[in-house]
């Protein structure tokens, strides 16, 4: 969608019909710090271990040093307070993303490979799953990567993540085995 809207904010990835997709910010430290205790230790081994203090301290540096670098990483997925309207205009899209507050996983992009493939990388939380979230995110994420540049697309999968090879293939993503 980001391509679609003149004036589209830095920060601000794509609102969906069922999700905001956005860069974290440090009003989310308490949710995303939660977030990443209810996923798997694997997925973000270097931020579990963190006390909330480190954690924090990393957050912050995250938002300047690799959204302000890069413009991607670990981007929040939000459920969406509102649906947009077809024809959304940036300050609808900015408010719904202002609104919906429930964190219920995140997508991460980062350079894979080579320098014009990008990782991707997600988890959304048990309860939110099986509802087509991860692709609705993911897909967006990707969408928002060709736009930073890179070409395709690859995922670091374990064999026996059967959800994720599933979605990984839905996506038409390289799978990289663990």
């Amino acid at each position: 969608m980001s391509t679609e809207v003149s004036n589209w904010p830095e920060w601000l990835v794509d609102v969906t019909d069922n999700l905001v997709i956005r860069q974290f910010t440090a009003k989310d430290v308490n949710d995303y710090y939660a977030l990443v205790h209810c996923l798997p230790k694997e997925y973000l081994p270097e931020l579990y271990d963190l006390s909330f203090e480190e954690f924090s301290e990393h957050l912050a540096a995250y938002i300047e040093y690799q959204y302000g670098f890069y413009g991607y990483g670990n981007f929040g997925v939000f459920l969406s307070a509102d649906r947009p309207s077809p024809n959304a205009d940036i300050e609808e899209l900015i408010s719904i993303s202002d609104r919906s507050s429930v964190l219920i996983g995140l997508v991460g992009l980062k350079n894979g490979s080579d320098s014009k493939i990008g990782e991707l990388s997600y988890g959304i939380l048990p309860k939110y799953r099986r509802r087509g979230y991860a692709f609705e995110a993911t897909r967006s994420v990707m969408e928002y990567g060709l736009e930073c540049g890179f070409a395709s697309f690859e995922a670091r999968i374990k064999s026996d993540n059967t959800a994720s090879l599933n979605l990984a293939s839905k996506l038409e993503l390289t799978i990289l085995p663990i």
